[in-house]
């Protein structure tokens, strides 16, 4: 989901490291065999809530104006999470750093209601057992570990080594899938409330800081590669005309600054505040959208695709040999590329030599973009058609309720307000 893929970006960002009286807490850079210290070891808690909302809107041809489809008001989404990210790192070179991170979820739950003035009618398929009046949704509160995190950083020029020149770092992350998967059952809504997403985060990130009096500026890049685990919800059903089967890639860039407020190099001790912007690119590709959950599918949904445990418009697709048969719905679907961007302002204490705190607050807002955009499938005999009912070109995730032009799902609207509160222990 965008709210996932927006915790990973700013978890990644905040990388945490030694003290250095010259150097910007993002390129922070843990060593080995330096003189004054055999080993650096940092120890890190990162407690980060964040609050979203969206709204969610459906096409519509009867409100078509100009030969263009409408779109009108369906739901409103809002989602709480919390977060608990434990964090060591540990110089292995000159300039060097291993770490493990495993983020738990304390907390992470969300409700779909009905928009102000839309009929009831219209979310037949997403209620609930749980839903009650204009809500339509409320889901299970998810807690639990994410996923195991091991990375390395380098810092390929130090400041603090040589001030001609700036801090520049090199990183990457493995995030590995190695917990629980989330999935939603509507017939047992509470019968899993894992938090892990089915898939391993590859993360390359590049950050450059240079400070100048009380000023330091700094610059950062990432791009994450999503890999699928078995056995997740990401599936590929059909090779041959399932036309999108990975999770979203993501790249981000960040620009900000720290401002010393105050400084005592002798004491390890200083205040900075810290300001940035950052934007980023979330590619097309399979996700879980604010819908994922009241989209999924029971798996009690067996054989002829028939009886209350199947949905018709959803949860019925194709057999092998093209005949409609029972395929629950998996909940993930189709996203359109789509931007986010926001900012960040905070407060960076560091207490002495061994002790630093930090906060941070921001807002990010994400690009309207649609979250139900399957194709339908290949056009294998040049026809220009494709044949819901013929194997060798039907989609097995295409939905026409749901995927069809007139019938998509679109959010705009989409704000996380985010607080981040951490602290240090450095060796």
């Amino acid at each position: 989901m965008t709210f996932r893929k927006t915790a990973g970006a700013i978890l990644a960002g905040l990388t945490l490291f030694t003290a250095a009286a010259q150097a910007a807490e993002v390129t922070r850079v843990v060593s080995a065999f330096d003189d004054e210290n055999g080993f650096d070891v940092n120890l890190t808690a990162s407690w980060l809530h964040e609050a979203k909302s969206a709204l969610i809107k459906r096409e519509s041809e009867s409100a078509a104006t100009s030969g263009e489809i409408g779109v009108l008001p369906d739901f409103k989404y809002a989602q709480t999470r919390d977060l608990l990210n434990l964090r060591l790192d540990f110089g292995v070179l000159w300039d060097v750093g291993l770490h493990v991170q495993a983020p738990l979820v304390l907390a992470d739950s969300n409700t779909v209601t009905l928009d102000s003035g839309v009929s009831a009618d219209n979310a037949a398929f997403l209620q609930s057992p749980s839903a009650s009046g204009s809500q339509v949704f409320k889901s299970p509160t998810r807690s639990g570990f994410q996923d195991l995190g091991l990375g390395v950083t380098w810092a390929v020029f130090n400041q603090r080594r040589d001030d001609t020149k700036p801090t520049w770092t090199l990183g990457f992350d493995a995030n590995l899938d190695v917990f629980k998967d989330m999935r939603f059952d509507p017939a047992n809504p509470g019968g899993n409330q894992a938090t892990g997403l089915g898939y391993h985060q590859l993360i390359w990130s590049t950050w450059v800081s240079k400070r100048f009096r009380h000023f330091d500026p700094y610059f950062g890049a990432s791009y994450m590669l999503p890999i699928r685990t078995n056995g997740s919800i990401f599936q590929n059903y059909s090779p041959a005309t399932q036309t999108s089967v990975n999770p979203q890639q993501q790249a981000a860039v960040t620009i900000g600054v720290e401002e010393i407020a105050w400084e005592n190099p002798r004491g390890d001790q200083r205040v900075t505040i810290e300001a940035r912007g950052h934007l980023e690119e979330h590619f097309a590709g399979r996700g879980y959208s604010e819908l994922w959950e009241p989209l999924s599918g029971s798996p009690n949904c067996t054989v002829t695709g028939t009886g209350t445990a199947c949905r018709p418009d959803l949860d019925v697709g194709t057999d092998a040999q093209g005949n409609p048969a029972a395929a629950p719905y998996p909940g993930v679907t189709n996203i359109d590329a789509y931007g986010s961007f926001g900012g960040d302002l905070g407060l960076n204490i560091q207490v002495g030599r061994y002790i630093r705190f930090r906060g941070l607050f921001g807002l990010t807002v994400d690009a309207p973009h649609f979250i139900t955009n399957a194709n339908a499938g290949v056009d294998t005999n040049h026809d220009g058609v494709v044949n819901s009912l013929d194997k060798a070109e039907a989609n097995p995730v295409y939905r026409e309720s749901i995927d069809s032009p007139g019938r998509r799902f679109y959010v705009e609207q989409s704000e996380i307000w985010s607080l981040l509160i951490e602290g240090s222990l450095m060796f």
